[in-house]
């Protein structure tokens, strides 16, 4: 009976976040939804950025600048994004280091928020 109770508590423990064996809560690799639509919302408007990558970081700048999040990892992702979506219109496209720059932001934000920036 005892095993039986183990066995459907762990799983509860953790699906809904509770405190480790040690104390220290259980903490989710993904960032609060709330903050991944709206990174969606303002990552899916806009040109293309295949078709043109100066009009999308454009297009980004401001709205994603609007977010606000606790998640640290998140917002020091986007302050990154903005950086780097500000040396590419800048340099017209031409910047490898903001190019190389946007790619690392897209990678940490779809590990917070999967599928945000696909």
């Amino acid at each position: 009976m005892a095993l039986a109770s183990v066995a459907v508590a762990v799983p509860l423990w953790v699906a809904c976040g509770a405190a480790s064996p040690s104390g220290a809560a259980v903490k989710s690799a993904h960032a609060p939804t709330a903050v991944c639509q709206k990174i969606l919302a303002v990552l899916s408007d806009g040109p293309d950025p295949d078709a043109d990558p100066v009009g999308y970081a454009l297009s980004q700048i401001l709205p994603l600048g609007q977010i606000h999040t606790s998640d640290h990892t998140v917002s020091t992702t986007l302050r990154s994004l903005i950086k780097d979506d500000r040396a590419l219109v800048k340099a017209n496209g031409d910047d490898k280091t903001a190019k190389t720059g946007i790619k690392k932001a897209d990678k940490s934000l779809n590990k917070a928020c999967p599928g945000v920036a696909s």
